[in-house]
């Protein structure tokens, strides 16, 4: 038992010994640790959203126009009687309304 005490002091002072010494490697240069390093160049980043866009004068500028979509509309899937210009809920069965396509009796009869 105290052989083994004994062991465990001498491996104890062993490591303490190794640990107590400390080895400094060189540090290079371009190390950004290292307080004689050269700073790198700063170059900002572009901001994209920001850059000017070319205009040329060949072409004149418009403004886009929405593409014109029939009215919707809203209809029951229980009930295809039931029809609304906006979404809502049917009044006989109170399921949500679906937008519905239009006919192409309805489109054909318009023109």
């Amino acid at each position: 038992m105290i052989a083994r005490i004994v062991t465990t002091v001498l491996y104890l002072t062993l490591l303490t010994g190794c640990a107590s010494q400390t080895l400094q490697l060189p540090i290079s240069t371009n190390d950004p640790s290292n307080p004689n390093a050269p700073e790198s160049v700063f170059t900002p980043r572009p901001n994209l959203l920001q850059a000017e866009v070319p205009v040329t004068t060949e072409q004149p500028v418009t403004e886009p126009t929405p593409p014109i979509h029939p009215p919707t509309t809203y209809a029951c899937p229980m009930h295809p009687e039931v029809v609304q210009s906006g979404p809502g809920k049917c009044p006989k069965c109170g399921m949500r309304l679906v937008p519905s396509e239009p006919s192409k009796t309805d489109s054909e009869g318009k023109q």
